[in-house]
């Protein structure tokens, strides 16, 4: 039996790595420039999950119904709804997990579809209420959002988010290895360190969908300050 949970696992791997990629490059997509202002703009923007043709939308279907919002550069907005009023959907289609039905999503006044998908992620710092944190120091979950970080860059980034002061409590501070998905750590731990991790890069765009819901009212004050 061991032989036969093998080999399935094994196809069902090559099943996924072999899936194709749903949101892809269009033709003539080009690198976003290396100074990004964060200007966001919805534009008539309408979403749904059922696929339709040109034409054919039904707006009783659409999570989103012709949306029209302008983010300034450096601003900060909250979207606030109960649960399925389309908030982490709006927040998905700005680093182009699924695509507009309709409108235009752009980040300094252009499409974010003439953008290369992999350059467009790379500009947008995301973080999501379900953290994962992978086995290995504190110093290295947190540096992983900036490939190269120094140890500075990455205290720096810990205060911002309020995660220093316990993370210097740890056994071994910064060096303290973290077992599968940080399991030694409170939910609100692994959070403040999922959002060190997602400020280090220093993004032009920080999306944070319920970032902070697993943290003490006092707490989430103080990260928001730090960003």
């Amino acid at each position: 039996l061991g032989d036969v949970y093998k080999r399935q696992g094994i196809e069902r791997f090559i099943e996924v790595m072999d899936t194709k990629i749903e949101i892809d490059d269009l033709p003539g997509a080009v690198d976003m420039p290396d100074e990004v202002k964060g200007e966001i703009e919805f534009k008539d923007v309408s979403f749904s999950y059922v696929e339709h043709g040109e034409d054919e939308e039904d707006p009783s279907e659409n999570v989103l119904n012709h949306i029209d919002l302008k983010i300034a550069s450096g601003e900060n907005i909250a979207i606030v709804g109960p649960s399925g009023a389309g908030k982490t959907t709006f927040c998905n289609l700005i680093p182009r997990f699924y695509d507009v039905s309709s409108g235009k999503v752009l980040v300094d006044g252009r499409d974010i579809r003439e953008y290369k998908v992999r350059s467009l992620r790379g500009k947008i710092g995301m973080m999501q209420q379900d953290v994962y944190l992978f086995a290995g120091t504190v110093f290295e979950n947190i540096a992983y959002g900036k490939p190269g970080a120094t140890m500075e860059e990455v205290i720096e980034a810990a205060k911002n988010a309020n995660a220093h002061d316990f993370i210097t409590r740890l056994p071994e501070g910064y060096q303290t290895m973290l077992t599968g998905n940080g399991a030694s750590l409170s939910q609100g731990q692994r959070q403040l360190i999922a959002i060190a991790r997602a400020a280090v890069a220093d993004p032009p765009v920080m999306i944070l969908d319920e970032a902070t819901s697993s943290i003490d009212t006092r707490t989430e004050a103080l990260v928001q300050k730090g960003m």
